[in-house]
């Protein structure tokens, strides 16, 4: 009788555990949240991104750039996956736009702080992708500090 106690208490102790989720409550407010970097690069490009929040977790992530001037009307996924964006012609392993949703999706799957950002603004993490990620990381963590409950 003893035994069969013990395993109703374990029992009920996973259920509890599994049903409440420790307690625990959605990080972020659903929404969506958008930043961009202040100023424009020295190529030309601010970047900026799109965050979308459901259930308090991250569903939707876009990670984009705006040219400075009307010389480049489209942002910069559009004009990298036309190929005038040119990351092929100098041996790089993808275009920045497949580098980019590259990155968006790693962080989709693994959380933002396994992107593991380096001082010189790359990622090991994300096979692949050579590009710079820094305006990433911090774009997405000004996003996340707005959606902040």
């Amino acid at each position: 009788m003893k035994y069969i106690k013990r395993i109703l208490c374990v029992a009920a102790a996973v259920l509890i555990f599994f049903t409440t989720g420790c307690g625990a409550t959605a990080q972020y407010k659903d929404g969506v949240y958008s930043a961009q970097r202040a100023e424009f690069a020295d190529s030309g490009w601010k970047e900026i991104l799109e965050l979308t929040i459901e259930d308090g977790k991250i569903v939707k992530i876009n990670w984009d750039a705006v040219y400075k001037d009307d010389s480049i009307p489209i942002r910069k996924k559009q004009y990298s996956k036309s190929g005038l964006y040119g990351m092929l012609t100098v041996g790089a392993v993808g275009e920045w736009y497949d580098q980019a949703t590259a990155a968006e999706q790693f962080v989709l799957e693994h959380g933002i702080d396994a992107l593991n950002v380096t001082p010189d603004g790359l990622t090991d993490a994300v096979s692949g992708c050579t590009i710079h990620v820094n305006d990433l990381d911090y774009l997405l963590r000004d996003c996340l500090e707005q959606a902040k409950k």
